[in-house]
């Protein structure tokens, strides 16, 4: 893995990981407005990363991260921010960036 894609990966996960220590360290997050935003930006930095910095060149060499979702969710992060599906901020932290931390870290660790 050349230093560009594994500088992207180490951006996301840090993100993520930010993301992931809010919602645990404010249980019920879903009720501040502060929290959401910062869990959401977090996640919009994810996206960024993995959108911009990743090579797009090799995204086919790592099928378990889901780029296409990523960008998507990047996109309505940066450009409808103001209309934040809750429901799917929830998934995300709950099941997405777990994932996302762990497939990274797998990546990373070859």
């Amino acid at each position: 893995m050349n230093e560009a894609a594994a500088s992207a990966l180490r951006v996301m996960r840090a993100n993520a990981q930010i993301a992931l220590g809010y919602a645990r360290d404010h249980p019920d997050w879903r009720q501040s407005r502060l929290v959401v935003d910062a869990i959401a930006k977090r996640v919009e930095e994810v996206a960024e990363a993995a959108k911009t910095r990743f090579p797009r060149a090799v995204r086919g060499d790592y099928p378990d991260i889901e780029w296409d979702e990523i960008a998507g969710m990047r996109d309505h992060l940066a450009h409808d921010y103001g209309n934040v599906d809750l429901d799917i901020l929830e998934e995300v932290v709950d099941e997405r960036l777990p994932r996302l931390v762990s497939t990274i870290d797998g990546i990373l660790a070859e």
